[in-house]
């Protein structure tokens, strides 16, 4: 992971620096569990000095702790490994969609160690308020200090300062003051996000430890909806107004089904697993009620003709939507979540025919399209595991208090004054090596 670097027209302060370093920090030993501090100059790229000043500021703050690593065979001093204290802080994430809330709390591990969940209510008000006193008992026991704050991952266009929903058709609410409603008394800092953007972060921070992270990719969630996140180096797309990436209402038939949105033809209303559902209750008008996607999956591959039928047609929708965003956004991956995680055995045949008829063959071969490894759960994973931005700004918040030192910063990174000689373990790596 190279220092990070900051373009601007203006100059940076040293307090600004020092907060991009502290998070780099912190993203770094998440990332790499028993990391040593001398490891951590060299991924990083920042002084010894500066790895020292900040890495106390850690442990005294209890986020960090120290551990011996290597073989008692090295000769010097053993190793110091550094690693996040897992239940140091714990953050709270709200999942909200048309089935209703999933609430779960999240470890530094990225471990989610409580669940709970709220029923739908049409009635929006009531809903809030079950989930504000839902939140309310989670929050309480552990006071201000450990608790990071409440992600809250919504449907739709959403203000992502505010968390008020201007649009989310599928749930019929428009200029909802969600935010507010559910955020009330609670005195710790809310973070509104949406869910298919969430999902995406929730894949970007927990890829495998010995994986190079993606950087270019897309997430399509199918749950109630379908949405996309889209991840280009490394950050989050959120346009203007944080309505960028919304290529579920991208029209894919101009002569199509008009959409709540008011376009017509959107991808959305032929891909997801709402008109997979309206596909099959069409084909078969049992009079025995709507199955859900999940229930034609299951009968479609217990081979039912017709759910696999509304299935392969689905599929070849999906597919449809998957050449815009490799035409358009050169992804190195699509990933699929929720509907489209859970039956991609059933889908992918289809959906890469579909896709290899329709793209050129020279845009094809760095592209993947895998299953999401957090399936249904990745958006609730997004709020409530402790690993985005939000995260280390609010721990970064947090150190402002600690004593600091002054620094003098250079082009793009701040180094802070050492002690008189290198510190002990830059010494022992020294005689180590």
């Amino acid at each position: 992971m190279p220092a990070i670097t900051f373009t601007t027209r203006g100059g940076l302060d040293k307090s600004t620096l020092r907060q991009a370093n502290e998070r780099l920090i912190l993203s770094t030993i998440r990332q790499n569990p028993a990391v040593s501090r001398a490891d951590i100059v060299r991924i990083t790229g920042l002084s010894p000095s500066s790895v020292t000043f900040i890495v106390s500021r850690l442990r005294r703050e209890g986020l960090v702790s120290e551990e011996a690593r290597g073989s008692r065979a090295v000769v010097g001093r053993q190793p110091i490994g550094l690693r996040l204290i897992p239940d140091a802080r714990l953050a709270v994430g709200l999942d909200i969609t048309l089935s209703g809330a999933r609430i779960a709390v999240g470890d530094l591990s990225d471990t989610i160690v409580a669940r709970r969940h709220v029923p739908w209510t049409a009635n929006y008000n009531v809903f809030f308020d079950r989930i504000h006193s839902h939140l309310h008992q989670i929050l309480e026991p552990l006071g201000a200090g450990r608790a990071l704050g409440v992600g809250v991952t919504l449907p739709g266009f959403i203000d992502r300062k505010t968390g008020k929903v201007i649009a989310a058709e599928n749930l019929n609410w428009f200029g909802v003051e969600a935010g507010s409603l559910i955020r009330r008394d609670l005195a710790v800092p809310f973070y509104f996000e949406n869910m298919a953007k969430a999902s995406a972060v929730a894949e970007m921070w927990s890829s495998q430890r010995d994986v190079t992270p993606l950087r270019d990719f897309v997430f399509v969630s199918c749950r109630s909806g379908l949405g996309t996140g889209v991840i280009i180096n490394g950050q989050v797309l959120q346009g203007t107004d944080s309505a960028a990436s919304e290529f579920g209402h991208v029209s894919i038939n101009p002569q199509g089904i008009r959409c709540p949105c008011g376009n017509v033809g959107c991808w959305e209303r032929y891909a997801s697993d709402l008109a997979l559902s309206e596909r099959y209750a069409a084909r078969v008008r049992s009079g025995q009620g709507t199955a859900d996607s999940v229930q034609i999956a299951a009968l479609a591959r217990k081979g039912d003709r017709d759910a696999m039928e509304v299935i392969q047609e689905t599929a070849h929708f999906v597919g449809l939507g998957f050449v815009n965003l490799i035409v358009t956004l050169n992804p190195e991956a699509i990933i699929v979540g929720d509907f489209l995680s859970e039956a991609w055995d059933l889908l992918e045949e289809t959906v890469w025919a579909t896709v290899r008829s329709r793209v050129p063959a020279y845009c094809l071969p760095n592209v993947r399209i895998v299953r999401s490894r957090h399936g249904s759960e990745a958006s609730l994973v997004g709020g409530a595991v402790p690993g985005d931005d939000e995260f280390l700004s609010e721990i970064r918040s947090r150190l402002q208090g600690a004593p600091s030192q002054s620094g003098r910063h250079s082009r793009d990174r701040i180094t802070y004054p050492a002690e008189s000689g290198d510190p002990p373990w830059i010494e022992a790596e020294k005689q180590r090596r």
